[in-house]
């Protein structure tokens, strides 16, 4: 069996969100479950109904699988916790492709649940061991590095970054779930402080509680639900567990291209073909990488290839049109995907793409070391 072989034969038929924010009165697993239950209402089906089950834990020892399995009421037939940190919903979305194409379930619930706002968790620490003595205590670290290489190698500016944060605040004021909504203009980007140099404060995820959940199943039984399905085009991921010994692993050059070989031929596409882009953003800079190593614009260009109004909602390839983890919501890529199904089912109001019918996911886990991609249809 090939990936080909799966093509357009598995769904992803519901999904479900909560308030995203600030959420002090509920904890991640409830959040979690919360979610669950509006996905399993979106499609039509019954708790019952779920014979596979996937969680990805959370901060603070939440997300534990077998406790909210237990706190759901399930008994799947298959299923387990998976942790690939901003790629894990990805990855969760392949191994339950997988599991419905071989008849091993019939229906997969996979949730994510946080309270990482509220319990303050705080994302300083140590890198990787050889990092602490040169200060290297936060996780943006390898995205300044990349960046700064790029305006270095082809003169790409600070400016032209502030495209990124701006436009996905204008999507954000049009989304109503939207943690963040203050309009952004190009002075406010240059006098906010610097994080890591080059990177300022907008290009940082926004830190929020929430929950998301998705159902998928086969084609077949997509045809007798509540929603119209989205269909699962193509996918790929790769690895790069060697960190410093991977060619040009600052830029993700080697991850990206090689789940790039994956998912478009598995979808019998290009990059041409994609007509809005979602981008797992937890800084600015991975919208920078992800335009190149997937082949929307040729390497070096992609500092001028957003202007213009290229990335907008009404432009050529509209990136992050719920405002993306900058000004959405940090929900580790869950929040990508939950906004491209919508958009495929011609749900989003004011910021709707027009006649928009194939999207592109992209997600990086950890400190690069876990890559994936998604081509989801209408």
């Amino acid at each position: 069996m090939g990936l080909h072989d799966l093509r357009d034969q598995i769904c992803i038929a519901g999904v479900g969100d909560t308030q995203q924010g600030a959420v002090p009165t509920k904890s991640g697993d409830e959040l979690a479950i919360d979610a669950a239950r509006a996905a399993i209402q979106d499609c039509g089906l019954k708790k019952d109904d779920i014979d596979g089950f996937f969680a990805q834990p959370s901060y603070g020892r939440q997300g534990d699988y077998l406790k909210l399995g237990l706190m759901l009421g399930l008994n799947p037939r298959a299923g387990g916790a998976v942790e690939a940190s901003g790629a894990t919903g990805c990855y969760m979305i392949q191994h339950a492709a997988l599991l419905l194409h071989s008849g091993m379930a019939n229906y997969v619930l996979l949730v994510y649940g946080t309270n990482q706002k509220t319990n303050r968790n705080r994302f300083g620490g140590a890198l990787l061991e050889e990092h602490a003595p040169y200060g290297g205590f936060n996780p943006s670290l390898p995205f300044a590095f990349a960046f700064r290489r790029h305006m270095h190698l082809y003169g790409t500016t600070e400016e032209q970054l502030a495209t990124i944060a701006i436009n996905q605040r204008r999507n954000a004021i049009l989304n109503p779930k939207a943690a963040q909504k203050t309009p952004i203009t190009l002075d406010d980007y240059m006098s906010a402080r610097y994080i890591v140099e080059p990177l300022r404060m907008f290009d940082y995820c926004y830190i929020t509680d929430g929950g998301h959940a998705f159902v998928l199943t086969t084609a077949e039984r997509a045809k007798d639900l509540r929603k119209p399905p989205v269909y699962i085009r193509g996918m790929g991921r790769q690895e790069a567990f060697r960190a410093y010994e991977t060619p040009d692993l600052v830029m993700q050059s080697f991850q990206q291209e090689r789940v790039a070989k994956m998912v478009f031929p598995m979808a019998d596409m290009t990059s041409k073909d994609i007509q809005a882009l979602y981008v797992q953003d937890a800084y600015s800079p991975a919208i920078i990488a992800a335009l190149e190593n997937y082949g929307f614009c040729p390497k070096g260009e992609a500092g001028r290839w957003i202007q213009g109004g290229r990335i907008a909602l009404e432009g050529e390839l509209p990136i992050n049109a719920n405002g993306g983890q900058l000004s959405e919501t940090y929900m580790v890529g869950w929040q990508n995907t939950c906004d491209a199904v919508r958009q495929l089912r011609g749900e989003c109001g004011p910021r709707q793409i027009k006649d928009v019918e194939r999207i592109m996911c992209t997600y990086t886990g950890g400190l690069r070391e876990h890559a994936g991609a998604l081509i989801l249809r209408r």
